[in-house]
């Protein structure tokens, strides 16, 4: 059986970059701990925690809560949360009122800010909630 043979060094050189260069391309996901939020939005957020949430939910919900969506995109939790709250009016804030929200509750569990907002349109599912 005869082996094919590449008759360029142009040939090979562009398969070899497919293998070397190739593996990088694919975007790889992040978690909580990669700073998926600003702290502007969790300063903003904590406004809006502060008048509409707190009346209910301690921090200690949300420690509890972010365990049970464990390895879940977060955009499934932010989905959650403005489709169910506030319970007396769900869906009734504006989305980045629900995004600073989260981002505040982010950050007061311990997850580091970043420099770019976390933003539900723009790769939120791609955030897997990972706590210890």
């Amino acid at each position: 059986m005869k082996l094919p043979v590449f008759k360029t060094a142009g040939s090979i050189a562009f398969l070899l970059s497919g293998l070397v260069f190739g593996s990088t391309v694919v975007a790889q996901d992040k978690t909580l701990h990669d700073g998926v939020f600003t702290a502007e939005q969790a300063k903003a957020g904590e406004v809006v925690y502060e008048s509409t949430c707190k009346t209910c939910h301690d921090m200690s919900f949300y420690t509890n809560t972010l365990r049970s969506w464990n390895s879940q995109p977060l955009v499934y939790l932010w989905e959650t949360i403005m489709g169910t709250m506030p319970m007396d009016n769900p869906g009734s804030m504006m989305f980045q009122e629900y995004t600073d929200v989260l981002a505040y509750i982010l950050s007061e569990q311990g997850f580091p800010a970043g420099d770019v907002p976390l933003d539900p349109d723009q790769g939120m599912d791609a955030i897997s909630i990972v706590v210890p």
